[in-house]
C-alpha cells in the first residue's frame, strides 16, 4: 500500500479587459485577452503515475490543456 493523497490545481481562468479610452480609438466597443487552463498542476508524494489513474496506472495520463485568446466586439 501507498501513499494516494495528491492536490491537483484542477481549472484557473485570468483574463484582462483592455480599457475603453484606449480601445475606442480604434472604433473597438470591448477588447478582452484570456487565458484558462485545465489540469495544471498536481502535488503528491506518488510520482509512479497519476494518482487519479488507480490500479497499475496503465490508462491514459490526465491531459493539460492551455487556452489563450482575444475577445473582441466592434
Amino acid at each position: 500500500m501507498r501513499n494516494g493523497a495528491f492536490l491537483r490545481l484542477k481549472s484557473v481562468e485570468a483574463g484582462y479587459t483592455i480599457p475603453r479610452h484606449i480601445t475606442k480609438r480604434y472604433h473597438i466597443e470591448n477588447l478582452r485577452i484570456y487565458f484558462n487552463g485545465l489540469n495544471l498542476h498536481t502535488w503528491s508524494a506518488f510520482k509512479l503515475w497519476d494518482p487519479e489513474m488507480a490500479g497499475k496506472g496503465m490508462a491514459y495520463p490526465v491531459q493539460k490543456v492551455f487556452n489563450f485568446g482575444i475577445n473582441v466586439n466592434l
